[in-house]
């Protein structure tokens, strides 16, 4: 449990930095959020033994999924990134977070 809370609280730290700096051009802040979210997504099937086979499980991944696929399309956009669907996944996050530590 603690394992995958540290690889969360690391993915939330990467968001919250790029949200912070919102660089202007593609780059290493982007990437390290990617993998810090793709470290949590692997502590968690890990925390499981892989893939999830409880329906709670299965929509924590699917939501975990959005919010990379989020970071990724604000990591390559066309023309300058848009910040408030990362924000929007940020919370979603901060709320998968707080769901899995119960």
């Amino acid at each position: 449990m603690a394992d995958h809370r540290s690889a969360a609280d690391e993915a939330l730290a990467a968001v919250d930095k790029l949200l912070a700096d919102r660089p202007k051009r593609v780059g290493h802040d982007f990437s390290e959020a990617t993998k810090r979210l793709t470290a949590y997504r692997q502590a968690l099937l890990a925390s499981w033994g892989g893939p999830p086979s409880e329906p709670m499980d299965r929509k924590r991944l699917s939501r975990l999924n959005a919010v990379i696929s989020v970071v990724y399309g604000t990591h390559y956009p066309i023309g300058s990134p848009e910040w408030e669907p990362l924000r929007g996944a940020r919370d979603e996050l901060a709320r998968l977070v707080d769901s899995s530590s119960r």
